[in-house]
């Protein structure tokens, strides 16, 4: 079965419907010129290209009157040369299929898409609102005529929400034509670089949907009057963006519109518990992650139809008598990797042990005055989320520590990649609980030892 095959599988399979009366395909924040991270760079699937060749093959199979994309086309630490190739070849076959094109910029490509675009002459690749402005451009569809306003990004930083220089009325806009709003902002942080846009500013009426890039979390923030969404990333980059990633299909009825994703990612990042009670053997700990990866994999099928990479974060949970004997097991975590069905491999990306040590009563044990005692107290006042004086200090303490080591020059690297543990409570709760957990364990084999 050809890759084209598999991603328009579930597509040809869907019962009848009526056909809508214009179809388009949206998509944001692909970053062209990245690579998903512990996914193998030999890989095609690795990089973005791929899954901006499978948007464009989605595109022509489906026959959608135009494909739309919200910013951060190109990622903006790979940017001309990675980009202008992939986007060039994507553009020719669209323009073969009479599909046409219209962007807007976001902080990625703020200056680098402008100049791909003048790069070549294109007549049926539109971008929106340079230098800030807002811009509207009614195109000519095979399902006809389809209205696109959009803003861009002028430069790097934007500190206002361009809603607020957003007017209707100038723009000239026939309210009896599917209209759809192009933005690249930030619709959950008011205090954002990056364009804080107020989710209450979109004008009722017209346009009849947003598409918004920026966020890489697909999202529908508002439902209707009008609809308001973020397609996401289409290609899960890391496993801060775990769960379904591809585009968004928008379905006109008139002036309804609805959205359906179009999971396209070959890579999927998805975290896994596994309970480790009564487990005692490294082979036997090996063997049950693995059958539960496999597990979920075949209880997925379906889902994971287009993924040709899962990689996962292990979840650790219930109680085991040695919490420091899990931790050494964990350490061959990335050994863990099997070809599941539906030609998915299925990898550890790492082990977080979550699981408690085997206390009978650990409640009776917080009332010790000793040090397991003092731990158990730790643990509880951890679990319950009672501030005390002795926990508020550690904590206080391990966040300086974790912003300190974030700061440095020795770990700032990892940040580009999305590895940095963040300065957080509930970060700075989960080290805590985790590390007395283990302490626990390990000073009750020590007593049963002695």
């Amino acid at each position: 079965m050809s890759p084209l095959t598999i991603i328009l599988a579930g597509v040809c399979n869907r019962s009848s419907y009526q056909k809508p009366d214009m179809k388009i395909l949206a998509s944001a924040d692909l970053h062209l010129g990245k690579q998903s991270s512990n996914v193998s760079k030999s890989l095609s699937e690795s990089s973005v290209k791929f899954t901006w060749e499978r948007i464009v093959a989605y595109a022509v199979e489906e026959q959608v009157d135009a494909l739309l994309l919200a910013g951060d086309v190109v990622d903006r630490d790979n940017r001309f040369f990675e980009a202008i190739g992939p986007l060039q070849q994507g553009f020719d076959t669209l323009d073969n299929a009479g599909i046409s094109v219209v962007m807007v910029s976001g902080n990625h490509d703020f200056d680098v898409l402008p100049d791909i675009i003048r790069n070549r002459e294109y007549n049926h690749v539109h971008l929106l609102g340079e230098k800030g402005e807002w811009e509207a451009k009614m195109i000519e569809t095979r399902s006809g005529k389809l209205q696109v306003l959009g803003w861009s990004f002028p430069k790097q930083h934007i500190m206002e929400d361009p809603l607020l220089q957003l007017s209707i009325q100038n723009l000239d806009l026939d309210p009896n034509l599917p209209t759809v709003g192009l933005l690249h902002g930030d619709l959950y942080d008011r205090k954002s670089h990056y364009a804080p846009t107020d989710f209450t500013g979109f004008p009722a009426g017209v346009p009849h949907a947003w598409v918004i890039g920026h966020i890489h979390k697909p999202d529908i923030v508002r439902a209707h009057d009008p609809l308001v969404l973020y397609p996401g990333s289409p290609q899960a980059l890391s496993a801060k963006e775990p769960g379904i990633h591809g585009a968004s299909l928008l379905s006109f009825d008139g002036r309804t519109v609805r959205s359906e994703q179009v999971p396209l990612s070959p890579v999927r990042y998805e975290p896994l518990s596994v309970d480790v009670t009564g487990i005692e053997h490294q082979t036997d700990f090996r063997n049950l992650v693995l059958e539960q990866m496999r597990n979920y994999v075949l209880a997925n099928v379906m889902k994971l139809e287009n993924v040709s990479h899962m990689i996962c974060d292990i979840m650790l949970t219930g109680r085991h008598p040695s919490v420091t004997d899990l931790d050494k097991w964990s350490q061959f975590a990335d050994e863990l990797e099997q070809q599941v069905e539906a030609e998915t491999v299925v990898s550890v990306r790492k082990m977080i042990n979550l699981a408690e040590p085997v206390v009978d009563n650990l409640e009776e044990l917080a009332k010790q005055p000793t040090p397991p005692g003092m731990i158990a107290k730790l643990i509880l006042d951890l679990e319950s989320g009672d501030s005390t004086e002795f926990s508020e200090e550690l904590m206080m303490d391990l966040k300086d520590q974790i912003s300190s080591a974030n700061r440095s020059g020795t770990y700032q690297p990892l940040s580009r990649f999305d590895e940095q543990i963040p300065d957080s409570d509930e970060s700075a709760r989960d080290i805590l609980l985790k590390e007395s957990r283990q302490l626990l364990g390990e000073l009750l084999s020590q007593k049963e030892n002695a």
